[in-house]
């Protein structure tokens, strides 16, 4: 057993010099490398912030970011009504349910910065989850035109699935369409054939799924990793139409 750990220690080594080479890094982290543990100071300081590797920077800072209670952050918001305090306040809320409160609060940090991306956000799913369609649909169009991109467009998944319960479809698909132009990525290849497939557009869904498939195959090796369950899911779908 020490001796297989010896060896998998070296091969960590090993492999974190390659890297080294291949990003050019400063020479000084070479000699770190080969120090007892300095294998994982360079991996926690320079690799980990590699694309593959974001999953663990997510769950270390899970792991060490103390959760504000609800008490904490009723008592900022009213000691200290700044954006920041009120727009946690009123996540936290939403969070937890409290739509209605959560629509207010919102509402007053937008009016302290009213072009907050996070706050229109919340707004948008607030109202979203009160039914309230139309005040919905307002923000996250409003959101999509300040910055499409905004949380990986979350605004344009967010957007379908209010449209698609205010019975919209033909919007739905005119704003999916426009988002696979966009940003042509399996995920969003495989929510715009979910709606397609809904409207019985089955031929049209087919060609976005085996779209996205063809061009995964020859993207990163991290990439195909990281939309391993996208690439399932759309095979699932293909299999079902």
């Amino acid at each position: 057993m020490p001796r297989l750990i010896l060896f998998a220690e070296l091969a960590i080594s090993l492999w974190l010099v390659v890297d080294a080479i291949r990003r050019n890094a400063a020479y000084y982290w070479y000699p770190i490398i080969m120090m007892p543990f300095g294998e994982w100071i360079y991996f926690f300081s320079i690799k980990i912030h590699d694309p593959e590797f974001e999953w663990l920077r997510e769950l270390y800072n899970k792991a060490t970011t103390r959760k504000v209670t609800l008490a904490e952050l009723r008592h900022r918001a009213e000691t200290s009504p700044s954006f920041t305090n009120t727009t946690m306040l009123a996540q936290a809320l939403y969070d937890q349910g409290a739509y209605r409160e959560a629509v207010s609060l919102f509402t007053d940090a937008l009016g302290m910065q009213s072009d907050a991306r996070d706050a229109l956000y919340g707004l948008a799913l607030s109202h979203s989850a009160l039914t309230e369609y139309e005040l919905a649909i307002g923000h996250f169009r409003e959101l999509i035109a300040l910055e499409p991109s905004f949380r990986d467009y979350a605004g344009y998944s967010d957007l379908a699935h209010v449209l698609a319960e205010s019975d919209r479809m033909d919007e739905v698909h005119e704003l999916l369409d426009a988002l696979v132009t966009k940003s042509p990525r399996l995920a969003h290849r495989v929510l715009h054939a979910h709606y397609l497939i809904q409207s019985g557009r089955h031929d049209q869904a087919g060609e976005q799924l085996r779209t996205g498939l063809h061009e995964l195959e020859h993207a990163p090796k991290y990439v195909r990793r990281k939309n391993r369950a996208w690439a399932q899911r759309a095979k699932q779908m293909l299999k079902q139409i």
